[in-house]
């Protein structure tokens, strides 16, 4: 069975309680134990000095040991203390205080003694001395029952185990409350997160008043919530305009071979025309597709990059070429030039299909029989491809959002991906993709990328997430 954290809390706090009021009484025992002992001895010590005082008196009136004995028991007179006097060689002369029998008396020697000795009425405090004095030599003891002393022991024990119980059920009872109101706003804010959902993504968790960890706990948890609800609406906005994209051209081959199947009898020439058109939208469909899973592998799994050592100036006439049609179409020119035997470390696939947008978009932009530049600048730690076509400006409130999914302007006829494709291809090698000036009669978008990225920490094989290519994710709304 798995404690809940305040139960758990109570336990603990109970333990540290316990285990310091136990500590405590353990050595609040002892030590008046100690001090008990140490005023015994003190106390011992005392009616010694007044037995060898009396003894010298006597002695100094010119009495025998014996005789000395005998006042000395009759002077010295302590109830709960038992007073001994031995010849020099341990022979008991006189017993009094309190009741012992003379068999019950510990050997006395000359060797001083101060010591606790189990003794037949039970443990003893025993002080004795080895005495010379005027011509005369005895042995004095001192002995105290320590019956009273381990009473009082005992009855702090009893004392201190009783307070340790209050104190249990005192810090228990604290505990409990204590943790009850300390967990108190994270069951709100569980209740708060179990209601959240798919269908209120905006709501979010009431973080406590007080600056303290539930308080960084509450606003981490938003932050998340927000990065969640910011990427489900970016996922329901990309479903939105991935389904407008392709409702089009599905539509048309739909209604193209609707129309061609609605007589029995066609042309050549009819179905001829009706295939064309099916072919011409199911291949927009194609590169539509390709580019939206070219996105997702890249925000899901990543997508692995082949570096291997290019011309790029290669690249960038090859690519031109590949568009001859498209231009010439459109009656643009498309002249490349700049720097030449231009090499790099990049994926050729991909930096072939970055070209490759890159003038597709400025030839469809360019004005008719207009003109599309595409120039490399190299120098020792970088390379700077500019495309330039003419043709009209961006608008300066679009200039933003001409590298976000599916955003078209004016007349175009592609899907709103080649420059988000291009700038995360990019991205992807450690470079950058902007839109470095757009005005009347001329626009131009600039790639920067390394010439080395292998030697600034770019593996020869690695897994490109849009997290590694893409700081602001802004870039692929």
């Amino acid at each position: 069975m798995r404690l809940s954290i305040r139960v758990r809390l109570t336990l603990w706090y109970c333990s540290i309680v316990v285990l310091v009021l136990v500590t405590g009484g353990v050595v609040g025992t002892l030590v008046q134990f100690e001090l008990g002992m140490h005023r015994l001895d003190d106390d011992l010590a005392r009616t010694m000095a007044t037995l060898q005082g009396v003894m010298r008196t006597e002695f100094g009136e010119g009495l025998s040991l014996e005789d000395s004995a005998q006042e000395a028991s009759i002077e010295v007179v302590v109830p709960d203390r038992t007073m001994v006097l031995a010849g020099p060689d341990g022979t008991i002369l006189r017993v009094w205080g309190l009741p012992m029998e003379r068999r019950d008396v510990p050997p006395l020697g000359r060797v001083p003694l101060s010591d606790t000795l189990a003794l037949a009425p039970g443990d003893a405090r025993v002080l004795s001395r080895y005495v010379e004095h005027a011509g005369h030599a005895y042995i004095a003891a001192v002995i105290a029952p320590l019956v009273s002393l381990h009473a009082q022991h005992a009855e702090t024990i009893r004392g201190t185990a009783l307070g340790i119980a209050v104190g249990l059920t005192v810090a228990a009872i604290g505990g409990w409350f204590i943790g009850r109101q300390t967990l108190r706003p994270l069951k709100r804010m569980a209740h708060q997160a179990r209601e959240i959902n798919e269908r209120n993504p905006t709501d979010r968790l009431s973080a406590p008043p007080v600056n303290d960890e539930l308080g960084d706990l509450a606003s981490s948890f938003n932050e998340l919530l927000g990065r969640l609800a910011a990427a489900l609406n970016f996922q329901r906005q990309f479903m939105a305009d991935a389904s407008h994209e392709l409702r089009t051209p599905v539509s048309v081959v739909r209604t193209a071979a609707q129309v061609t199947l609605s007589q029995d009898i066609r042309t050549n020439e009819e179905y001829r025309e009706s295939l064309a058109i099916i072919c011409e939208q199911a291949t927009r469909l194609s590169r539509l597709v390709d580019a939206m899973f070219l996105l997702s592998r890249a925000e899901a799994d990543g997508i692995s990059l082949r570096p291997e050592y290019l011309n790029l100036d290669d690249v960038l006439a090859e690519s031109a070429r590949a568009l001859r049609i498209l231009a010439e179409r459109r009656g643009v020119t498309v002249a490349t030039g700049g720097d030449e035997e231009v090499g790099l470390t990049g994926d050729d696939a991909l930096l072939r299909q970055m070209v490759g947008n890159l003038l597709d978009n400025a030839i469809r932009h360019a004005d008719s029989n207009g003109n599309v530049t595409a120039s490399l600048e190299r120098s020792s730690e970088r390379v700077i491809l500019r495309v330039t076509n003419d043709g009209r400006a961006i608008p300066l409130d679009h200039q933003s959002r001409v590298f976000e999914r599916f955003v078209r302007l004016g007349d175009s006829e592609g899907a709103g991906l080649g420059l988000p494709i291009a700038r995360w291809i990019a991205e992807a090698h450690g470079g950058s993709l902007i839109l470095e000036r757009s005005e009347p009669g001329s626009t131009t978008f600039a790639v920067t990328l390394p010439v080395d990225p292998i030697g600034d920490g770019f593996p020869t094989r690695r897994e490109v997430t849009v997290a590694d290519a893409v700081p602001d994710a802004a870039a692929f709304h």
